[in-house]
């Protein structure tokens, strides 16, 4: 998950939020573990229809896969939502029926042969499930990571697909996905939206409704920028909004080109305490009638993610770091180069203040553990201690390196590690073992390297 990082006032929340719906994108069983490993998602196709005062849905997902062995059964995950009827290839199946662990499970008419390609039709609706989140005004949003929550799923992330959305709603309504915006088709009063990205986690997929304004612009490359603004949000966030241009500039020039070919920002309001979350192309802001949260350090935070946290993605939840140390480093970075920052003096000022505190000192890597809100406190000031132990040039190829090395594709701690040795020349076995392995302050010789040293 993707928060807000530096606003310890809704952090708290911001945790539990993720802790409640990490079950829903959890693996449950060895079952669904065999049929995830036995099954390549390539597209989801779905075609949907919303009614905002009910907050029900209904349509059609069309999933688009491939047999690696032989398939009697294909499991999905679908929360709340329940299945009407199941084809593969045009075929009603066998049998389909949930269980309690929100899984669909299916048994085709005939067994899928290894290799074969084919064409899973899933018919549902209700009421979406656990992470469809009502906006103040009336609209919607699915949580990042909670995909399932609206339409059937491989019940495994790290597998990147293509996806195309159809949604209709009501005239007056509007809908903002991932991706590339398509035609709008007005029908008996309503509207189709359409939006397509061809190659996604699901993982890193999500919706929102509400009664938009919507801009469209472009970057200088280019690249189509869609921002959408809730029902009085406008005013206050188009500031932040005008600058993403800027901000996409000043972070490609730290990490390397922009990754997608889309951008641009959701506006929305659950809560003054709701978090900010990074879907693939496009971040979505749910307290961003907060000013207190709705910064534009927020904004460089959530668009960091798009380099580190969603091309460059964590393997597992242990390698999570890779996403939120770095998204929390890099408005560290803005502030220094926009507003004159000192970072050292920063750095010193942290450290004299925590180093009585146990619980800011956690494991920012462990294999097996996911780290918790160390990765938003502590782990900027790991990286700035990186920096100077690295040393300015061997860093910023690191930045560089490390996100277009691992471009649309999924990689672990141990690998960065690596190739921080690579590029400084330097054995930091000891600086890791120290800042993101261990649980203490730091010795001395890694908690001042370089000019930081008192």
């Amino acid at each position: 998950m993707n928060f807000i990082a530096g606003h310890r006032p809704r952090r708290l929340s911001c945790v539990l939020l993720a802790a409640a719906l990490a079950g829903m994108v959890a693996g449950s069983g060895t079952a669904n573990a065999e049929t995830a490993e036995a099954l390549d998602v390539t597209g989801y196709d779905l075609t949907l229809e919303h009614q905002p005062g009910a907050q029900t849905l209904r349509g059609t997902a069309v999933i688009s896969a491939k047999a690696r062995s032989a398939l009697d059964r294909v499991t999905v995950r679908l929360a709340g939502l329940r299945a009407t009827a199941v084809t593969v290839d045009s075929v009603p199946v066998k049998s389909f029926a949930h269980n309690a662990d929100d899984e669909l499970l299916i048994q085709p008419a005939t067994t899928i042969r290894p290799g074969a390609g084919f064409r899973l039709r899933v018919e549902y609706g209700g009421t979406p499930g656990p992470g469809w989140l009502a906006t103040t005004t009336g609209g919607a949003n699915a949580f990042l990571g909670s995909s399932r929550s609206w339409f059937p799923v491989r019940d495994q992330a790290r597998d990147k697909a293509e996806f195309r959305l159809a949604m209709t709603v009501p005239d007056g309504w509007g809908v903002v996905s991932v991706g590339r915006e398509g035609q709008q088709q007005a029908g008996a009063g309503s509207t189709t939206f359409h939006w397509a990205e061809p190659e996604v986690d699901p993982d890193h997929v999500s919706v929102s409704i509400d009664r938009f304004t919507t801009e469209r612009g472009a970057l200088a490359d280019g690249t189509p920028v869609i921002t959408a603004y809730a029902p009085g949000l406008q005013t206050a966030t188009k500031p932040l909004a005008d600058r993403l241009p800027e901000v996409l500039d000043f972070l490609s020039a730290k990490f390397g080109r922009y990754p997608f070919d889309a951008a641009g920002n959701v506006f929305l309001q659950v809560s003054d305490d709701a978090p900010a979350t990074s879907p693939q192309t496009r971040p979505v802001y749910l307290g961003a009638g907060n000013p207190q949260y709705m910064t534009l350090e927020t904004v460089v935070h959530e668009q960091a993610h798009q380099w580190y946290g969603i091309s460059a993605a964590p393997r597992l939840p242990a390698d999570s770091c890779l996403s939120e140390c770095f998204a929390s480093y890099a408005p560290w970075l803005w502030q220094e180069a926009k507003e004159g920052a000192d970072l050292d003096l920063r750095y010193r000022q942290i450290v004299a203040a925590k180093r009585g505190e146990p619980a800011f000192w956690e494991r920012l890597y462990q294999p097996g553990v996911t780290p918790g809100i160390t990765m938003y406190n502590k782990g900027p000031l790991a990286l700035h201690a990186l920096r100077r132990q690295l040393g300015e040039q061997a860093f910023d190829q690191l930045l560089r390196r490390w996100p277009q090395e691992h471009r649309a594709s999924y990689a672990d701690w141990p690998k960065f590690e690596a190739l921080a040795a690579e590029v400084s020349g330097q054995n930091l076995d000891g600086f890791f073992a120290a800042w993101f392995r261990g649980a203490t302050v730091p010795a001395d010789e890694y908690l001042w390297p370089g000019p930081l040293k008192p």
